[in-house]
This record gives structure tokens, sequence and C-alpha cells, in this order.
């Protein structure tokens, strides 16, 4: 029986340039980009002073739909 041929979406070993390693700052633009278009979709996400409440709010309508 023959291996299977690798797939060519594989890494290999040393330099690739579809790897890449994000630094803190194109992080932290990605975390707040994510919290802004969540506050977009759910306003009820976004508490009374204007904070981001998005982790909450998604874990209860997480479990509202789970019932």
């Amino acid at each position: 029986m023959t291996s299977p041929k690798p797939n060519h979406g594989q890494f290999r070993k040393g330099h690739d340039p579809r790897r890449h390693v994000f630094s803190t700052e194109e992080c932290q633009r990605g975390f707040w980009a994510a919290l802004e278009s969540i506050a977009a979709r759910y306003p009820d996400a976004v508490d009374a002073y204007g904070r981001y409440m998005a982790v909450k709010f998604l874990r209860k309508r997480r479990k509202e739909k789970a019932k």
C-alpha cells in the first residue's frame, strides 16, 4: 500500500511566507475591531456608561440559545 501524498497546505520546516506571528499591536487592533463589530450588531452589548460588556452579553446569548 502506498503512503498518502502530503497535503499541499501543510507547512514545511523553514521560512514560509504564509506563516505569520501577530504583533501585540495587531492583536490589540483585532480585539478592538471585534468589539466594535459586536457593539454595532448588538447594541445591548454596551452598558449604560458606554463600556463594552460584550463577553458577558455573548455568554448570556449563548445560554439563551441552548435552552
